[in-house]
């Protein structure tokens, strides 16, 4: 085997691309990724041309391995064109089409006749090189005009662009330089400028550079890429260089003192080197990115500082506005926006902005859109640019948006913030996430704070509404007793008006007959009289049912046996006040347990409340079908009670909203509801209704609901 320098840069070219190639068809999922890998392979054919004619002497099989060698290169330029076209979503598809029939053509020729290639030569008394034909020159031309062409285009696309997309940019002008200076040393003997073309063990290095950043999202920054490279350059080359040259300078002077072992003062500076060598590479390292990213660690310094602030900000209007404009201020971005979750709702909603003008202020996110799904499983910061293009697809950002980074406690998602780019353009870097997810920690623990102290100031004003009806209801018996007064002296008048009215009529027809307006008069005060009588019986059972359910006798808060049909009477009577209806959709069921034992009002309240919910919730359903829909919907609810020798068994179920999967462990939490019209109480209901059973009879009430279908309440009560 005949190795050389240009038969071994081509075997090592030609296992980097082949190892690329099958990287990027396992890892890549994109267009961009499959131009990359075909890329690679034409280069890697021509790393494979160039082991072989390193390798032959046989001028024939030299020209045949040169022809099959530049079905590589001259596709080399049409995949960097294409690559280029893709990246900067350039839309003129004939430029594409010319670079490929170009590529099409240089191959027919190169393939079927010597213009292209004529022939071989000696060159470096080491191996065979091509004599280029009469189409070569325009070939290189052109090859070289796709090439400076494609790298304008994404010089132009890099000027407006920022962020990881301006970073990626960068690392392939990066790989550019060594690539495509190292490669064109390949022309230079064929134009017969013989020098010897090293510049192949450069392309690898621009493989892998390019590969990197078409593969990783998170691209380290260009001037931590180079100042690492220089760093490790002076730190390994040029300090273990140094015992080597002092061997070779200082041979003479050694061998007379030390003889055969004058080689051990090299090999320990070697060892010394070596071990100084990384030393100064960390040190040099640190240097380097300390005086690069002074900016950066200014600003992360400054949001840690401010974040530990957050907790004690207790109004959530004002924490929103805080966050932003920290965030906006120490970075230096474009916008910021926070989105928190609203409860009663169920969307995300903008909550605060900085500097997003032209934003619209109403944009919201369903708790089930796939981007909120997405942040709850990422539970991290996530560059916009790695959200998956589904999701991406059904955002419509009005901006640029750079950054998203998530507001969790444990599994909640309790809202998120959006960021622009920055200012400087600058990609977000791995310290940047690091920093903005103690910061989204922070930020969410004190969101967290504000939204129970807003709760717990909720409930007081509850609790205190609930006191002032408590002492409205004690006063129940003495307002209805005033009210009661009046409706009596209404019924006695009017009684008496229809009296009077009927007694003139008898005693003078002859004058009522003789005057229609007189009769007419007459019937009218009459029909008033009658309206005035019913209206008054009527309030009169309002008033009856409302002291029924609130009046408790002394013997009603002891345990006792008492009527299942009579508080489901009274708590009927209630509803059909409380709902303003003539009929409540009730199926009861209760011949088979009529008696119950437990305390009366109590067992009264846990009735009324759940057939409460009951009714509301097939409300709810109703508003929410299609006028289709609601045509055909027949509100349902059943009661139905059971016995057993241990305990009574009541059932309640009905065809309504049901209870969504995430509010299900919430059903008997105080100040609960999920519930939206304004009839719906306090949200305490069921919270009652759970202690009522559980607390004071010792029994035990379970339910079971599916959204859009429906819910049933079981309550199991001990028997005597």
């Amino acid at each position: 085997m005949h190795l050389n320098l240009f038969s071994i840069a081509g075997i090592v070219l030609a296992s980097t691309c082949l190892f690329l190639v099958l990287v990027l068809l396992v890892y890549g999922k994109t267009r961009l990724h499959r131009i990359w890998a075909c890329f690679n392979a034409v280069v890697g054919l021509w790393g494979v041309g160039a082991f072989l004619i390193g390798q032959t002497q046989n001028p024939k099989m030299a020209l045949i391995l040169w022809k099959f060698a530049h079905l590589g290169i001259i596709f080399i330029p049409v995949f960097v064109f294409h690559l280029s076209y893709v990246l900067c979503n350039i839309r003129k598809t004939y430029l594409l089409v010319a670079v490929y029939a170009q590529g099409i053509f240089f191959l027919l020729l190169n393939i079927i006749n010597h213009l292209f290639v004529s022939d071989v030569r000696l060159v470096f008394s080491s191996f065979y090189y091509v004599v280029p034909g009469v189409f070569y020159a325009p070939f290189f031309c052109v090859w070289l005009l796709i090439v400076l062409y494609a790298h304008y285009v994404l010089f132009l696309f890099y000027r407006k662009s920022s962020g990881n997309t301006r970073n990626q940019i960068l690392y392939l002008f990066v790989g550019t330089l060594l690539g495509f200076l190292g490669g064109a040393t390949n022309f230079l003997p064929v134009f017969y400028l013989d020098i010897y073309p090293v510049g192949n063990f450069t392309i690898p290095l621009y493989c892998l550079i390019v590969s990197y950043a078409i593969l990783k999202y998170r691209l380290m920054d260009i001037r931590l890429f180079i100042s690492r490279a220089v760093a490790f350059l002076i730190s390994y080359s040029i300090l273990l260089v140094v015992p080597f040259f002092f061997a070779y300078r200082m041979y003479p002077v050694l061998y007379p003192f030390a003889g055969i072992h004058w080689w051990l003062v090299p090999a320990m500076l070697l060892v010394f080197f070596s071990t100084c060598s990384p030393v100064a590479f960390e040190q040099m390292r640190k240097g380097m990115e300390n005086t690069l990213l002074a900016d950066q660690k200014r600003y992360q310094k400054l949001l840690l500082q401010a974040s530990s602030g957050m907790v004690r900000e207790h109004d959530i209007h004002r924490l929103s506005k805080l966050v932003v404009y920290l965030v906006k201020r120490i970075v230096k971005i474009e916008f910021a926006a926070i989105f928190l979750y609203d409860k009663e709702q169920r969307v995300y909603k903008l909550k605060a902005m900085r500097d997003g003008v032209g934003f619209p202020s109403q944009v919201k996110f369903l708790f089930e859109h796939h981007f909120i799904t997405y942040l709850k499983s990422k539970k991290e910061p996530v560059l916009y640019d790695e959200v998956p293009m589904y999701v991406r697809n059904s955002l419509h950002m009005p901006f640029p948006t750079s950054l998203v980074i998530p507001l969790l406690i444990e599994d909640n998602l309790l809202g998120f913030v959006i960021l622009g780019n920055k200012l400087n353009r600058e990609p977000y870097s791995d310290d940047d996430m690091n920093v903005f997810e103690i910061l989204a920690h922070q930020a969410a623990m004190a969101i967290e704070s504000c939204l129970f102290f807003e709760e717990f100031r909720f409930a007081q004003e509850r609790l205190f509404s609930a006191e002032k009806l408590a002492s409205i209801g004690g006063m129940a018996d003495g307002v209805a007793h005033q009210i009661k007064n009046r409706l009596n002296h209404f019924s006695v008048a009017s009684g008496e008006m229809q009296y009077e009215i009927k007694d003139f009529i008898e005693k003078n027809p002859q004058v009522v007959d003789q005057s229609p307006e007189l009769k007419k008069s007459l019937d009218y005060l009459s029909e008033i009289a009658r309206s005035l009588v019913e209206n008054v019986k009527r309030t009169d059972g309002v008033v009856k049912g409302i002291l029924n359910y609130a009046r408790v006798e002394e013997k009603e808060t002891f345990f006792s046996y008492f009527s299942l049909q009579e508080v489901l009477t009274l708590s009927l009577e209630l509803l059909r006040i409380k709902h303003e209806i003539v009929q409540f959709p009730l199926e009861a069921d209760i011949a088979s347990c009529d008696t119950l034992y437990g305390v009366k009002a109590q067992i009264m309240e846990s009735v009324y409340n759940i057939l409460d919910n009951g009714y509301e919730a097939v409300q709810e359903k109703r508003r929410a079908l299609s006028e289709e829909e609601k045509i055909t919907f027949q509100p349902r609810i059943t009661f139905k009670a059971t016995q057993n020798e241990h305990c009574y068994h009541i059932e309640t179920s009905d065809n309504g909203i049901g209870i969504k999967e995430e509010d299900k462990h919430k059903i008997f939490a105080p100040f609960f509801t999920t519930k939206s019209s304004y009839k719906s109480g306090t949200g305490i209901g069921m919270y009652v209704v759970k202690r009522i059973v559980e607390e004071n009879h010792k029994g035990k009430i379970t339910f079971d609901s599916t959204y859009t279908q429906g819910t049933r309440f079981v309550i199991d009560l001990p028997k005597k």
